[in-house]
């Protein structure tokens, strides 16, 4: 076959196996992964020829990233052969996907593709049902508004970013946007009330659902997508937001469905005529290299089995969301191709320090005792955010709640990728960071030569699912003002950032240098002058912001 079989199938609508449902199956890419990553890194470098120069439609694309007519062909017809129907192929064209009625599937014709009735090794399952209650402990308030203490108000929080409050996008063009899955959405009347309490400026008639997913209120996901509504709106304010579910499946929230409609949405989104100018992202998990890490050592210690410490893992809210290594490099292809499309995709850098998703296992057993073992000897990243296509933010706080004192959050996300290797605009401030800090963890918990995380940070006092909208609506006012002088969007902002603090240090990010990743563990990477796994380069700072990314005055100086 010339197509690669990762294919899931998703239940539409309600778990009933009477109901139709879909198989889609992604595509290798015509290109190399290595030619497809320098084309990434020359469309996003300062200096290189091709700098800012990204394509328009995922036709332009397609012959890199999609499949070629054979693999086109094949795969449609394999569909065809399972009597699928409404056979489509994404823009892409890195996706075939098909409907099938389960009275249409006969047993002789799965068996004879390699995929019984049964759900196979290798194969995703996830069923989609639509308002129906998450199992276990919200990590998020079910309260849908959240309530800042008053220094940390969106408007003193402005004051700390030297951002005016009333500042505003004037380009009708401009797009944002937050996803989710499961649950996630936000109430239109919570978000007019949060403008009157918090953000008058904010425009609630610019943000809009773009799909017929809603969300579910009081349910995990939608605290973390009312959250990411009010922070990206006030901090973008008139910026055009657009909210995104495109599955409710409950099994999004809590285990490895989460990693299937996480691959489902970034490879459509890639596929759109029109792509959001900013995409931020809050949600994710241990990475799929962390949690087979983690499970592996466990099984050393002679007392867990594999099967046992992976079904524990499922039981836990958010801990491990992705299927496998396989399916994060999917997801990785699928944020280069939006990279190259000119989307600045950012992310939260995570809520557990260097050690966990959120924090130990609880329980008394054996299993959560091993484990908490395992998770304090390594670092364990997470994922998407670490992703080398992508920003990573991380949590600021302020000392005795004093604003003009910055320092990390106490439980803002950091580390080094197990499995990403370090992209070459971080190898000269992570080699620094690694030869002249002091009280480092032990050199073998931790991957050196990955990707360092995060890249920046903001204050985070609701976890960096707060820190990566509000950051990324900051960039949506610099990417509005570039439009409206007739220049392209920034695209993938990993390179200008690092070129960006090192020749203007203090002008762009302010540096924090208090914190450490450590959280509930003896070891983690403390935070220090310049770069460091716990704040990045440090939070923002508007006017050195709009100096240097609102234009591109200064880009000879890079």
């Amino acid at each position: 076959m010339a197509f690669s079989l990762m294919a899931f199938m998703m239940l539409a609508v309600v778990p009933s196996m009477s109901t139709a449902f879909e198989i889609t199956l992604h595509l290798h890419s015509a290109a190399s992964s290595k030619a497809l990553d320098a084309l990434f890194w020359s469309t996003s470098t300062p200096g290189s020829p091709k700098y800012l120069q990204f394509y328009e439609s995922a036709e332009a694309l397609a012959g890199l990233f999609g499949g070629d007519k054979v693999a086109v062909a094949e795969a449609t017809e394999y569909l065809h052969s399972l009597n699928g129907t409404n056979v489509r192929v994404t823009a892409l064209r890195d996706r075939v996907t098909a409907t099938f009625a389960p009275s249409m599937i006969t047993p002789s014709a799965w068996s004879a593709r390699g995929l019984p009735l049964r759900q196979p090794r290798g194969v995703q399952l996830a069923t989609r049902r639509d308002n129906v209650a998450p199992r276990g402990r919200a990590r998020e308030s079910s309260v849908a508004a959240p309530r800042f203490p008053s220094s940390y108000s969106v408007a003193g929080q402005k004051r700390a970013y030297k951002l005016p409050a009333d500042y505003a996008a004037t380009n009708p063009a401009t797009l944002q946007m937050v996803w989710g899955p499961g649950t996630f959405g936000y109430s239109p009347r919570e978000l007019e009330d949060f403008r009157e309490e918090e953000c008058p400026g904010l425009n609630p008639s610019k943000v809009h659902f773009d799909t017929s997913h809603h969300g579910t209120a009081g349910g995990d996901n939608w605290g973390e997508g009312s959250l990411d509504t009010h922070m990206i709106a006030s901090f973008g304010m008139n910026v055009s937001t657009l909210v995104s579910n495109t599955n409710t499946s409950i099994s999004t929230e809590e285990g490895e469905g989460f990693g299937l409609a996480f691959l489902d949405f970034v490879t459509e989104l890639a596929s759109r005529p029109t792509v959001p100018h900013v995409l931020s992202l809050s949600l994710g998990s241990l990475s799929a290299a962390s949690c087979d890490l983690l499970c592996s050592e466990a099984v050393k210690m002679g007392e867990v089995s594999l099967d046992d410490c992976k079904e524990y893992l499922q039981s836990q809210r958010q801990v491990c969301m992705f299927v496998d290594e396989a399916q994060t490099a999917r997801i990785n292809h699928a944020l280069m191709a939006l990279g190259l499309r000119g989307v600045s995709v950012l992310g939260s850098s995570g809520d557990g320090g260097s050690h966990w998703s959120f924090g130990r296992f609880h329980g008394f057993g054996k299993i959560p005792r091993i484990l908490n073992k395992v998770g304090c000897a390594f670092q364990f990243p997470i994922f998407p955010s670490p992703s080398p296509y992508m920003v990573s933010v991380g949590g600021t706080d302020w000392a005795g709640g004093d604003p003009t004192q910055p320092k990390m959050w106490s439980g803002s996300g950091g580390g080094f990728s197990w499995q990403f290797a370090r992209p070459a605009h971080q190898d000269e401030a992570v080699s620094a960071y690694l030869a002249g800090t002091a009280g480092l963890p032990p050199s073998t918990s931790f991957n050196s030569s990955g990707r360092g995380y995060p890249d920046i940070s903001a204050v985070a006092v609701e976890g960096t699912s707060e820190s990566s909208p509000v950051f990324a609506g900051i960039f949506s006012l610099l990417v509005d003002a570039r439009l409206g002088a007739g220049l392209p969007p920034l695209g993938p902002l990993g390179p200008r950032i690092y070129h960006v603090a090192k020749a203007f240090p203090g002008a762009a990010f302010e540096d924090v240098t208090e914190g450490n990743s450590r959280t509930s563990c003896d070891n983690g990477f403390p935070a220090t002058k310049g770069w460091d796994p716990t704040t990045g380069w440090g939070r923002p700072v508007w006017p050195g912001l709009f100096r240097h990314f609102a234009s591109d005055e200064t880009l000879k100086a890079l």
